[in-house]
């Protein structure tokens, strides 16, 4: 019993973990789809933009991923104005009511970015996998808490989601440009009305919505032991069940909708592999998230802690 148990706390452990870092890999997308109703299709390639941008600095230019980091970032920040002029501005730019026709034009633009960019790793990076080899944050790989054997780069991660998250949120709800991106995620024309140019906050909010993205994909690759251009299908799933479990715009909700499906991930695995050992627990334990965000769209359909 004491070794079921002792399973049982690391599987929880390690999948509270990962939903801190889902969680937070989730921010740029609940910004987007909150603010500008624009639904990031592309949400797991834009991940993996980062995340391929960190190996290149690692490998290539021999970069610390600490400093990687910050240049995946940079990229993030130009690719968000670029989507955003390109892609996004004639449809949303001008428009302060966006109907449910212009929100499935965007759809569709998102749709076909997630294609172009999926393809375009397979075909200049290829279907290899790719990681940090056995870089780790700290000198030992591993750390005892509590008796539990834990990853220190799985720990980082988390700590940084969490800093990350805090970062975001004040940012939103204690400065003047974090108030006006609020004020047009919750009414535009009245933003409009009172001086707020809705056209800058939706051009700012694409550069933070897709540069948070291209920057947590680092987060993405400390827990992943590699990755492929497959990844993004497992990571953008997930994600909208977190934004739409925590609530649209909502950050602090995000983060949390990321620990509830990390959570009940965990568990989950551990269920499945004692009633069958020979059943693939992970595909299924991912499932849940899913069980999840059917049962959220049907009794909270506003999500657990409400819009931002």
């Amino acid at each position: 019993m004491s070794g079921l148990i002792n399973i049982l706390l690391i599987n929880v452990v390690n999948g509270i973990l990962w939903g801190l870092i889902i969680g937070a890999s989730s921010l740029g997308l609940t910004e987007l789809w909150g603010v500008m109703k624009v639904v990031n299709i592309a949400q797991g390639e834009t991940l993996l933009l980062g995340a391929y941008i960190v190996i290149w600095a690692y490998t290539t230019l021999v970069l610390s991923p600490l400093v990687g980091i910050w240049i995946a970032l940079a990229i993030g920040i130009v690719a968000g104005a670029i989507v955003y002029f390109l892609l996004l501005h004639k449809l949303i730019g001008k428009v302060e009511v966006i109907t449910l026709k212009t929100e499935m034009s965007t759809l569709l633009i998102m749709f076909a970015l997630s294609i172009i960019l999926s393809n375009s790793y397979y075909y200049w990076i290829g279907s290899e996998p790719k990681g940090l080899g056995t870089w780790k944050i700290f000198a030992s790989t591993y750390i005892i808490i509590g008796g539990l054997r834990l990853r220190t780069n799985e720990i980082f991660a988390a700590t940084f989601a969490v800093i990350l998250t805090l970062v975001i949120y004040l940012f939103l709800n204690k400065t003047i440009t974090g108030k006006a991106i609020r004020a047009v995620m919750q009414d535009a024309q009245a933003a409009s009305l009172v001086g707020i140019n809705p056209v800058k906050i939706k051009l700012l909010t694409s550069i933070l919505g897709i540069g948070i993205t291209v920057f947590t994909g680092f987060l993405i690759l400390l827990h992943e032991a590699s990755i492929t251009p497959e990844t993004a299908v497992k990571y953008a799933p997930i994600a909208f069940a977190v934004v739409v479990l925590g609530g649209l715009g909502n950050e602090l909700g995000t983060l949390i909708g990321g620990i509830i499906i990390g959570f009940v991930y965990g568990i989950t695995k551990v269920i499945i592999s004692s009633i069958n050992p020979a059943i693939l627990s992970d595909p299924f334990a991912l499932s849940t998230a899913f069980v999840i965000l059917v049962l959220t769209l049907l009794l909270k359909p506003e999500g657990l802690f409400g819009r931002g």
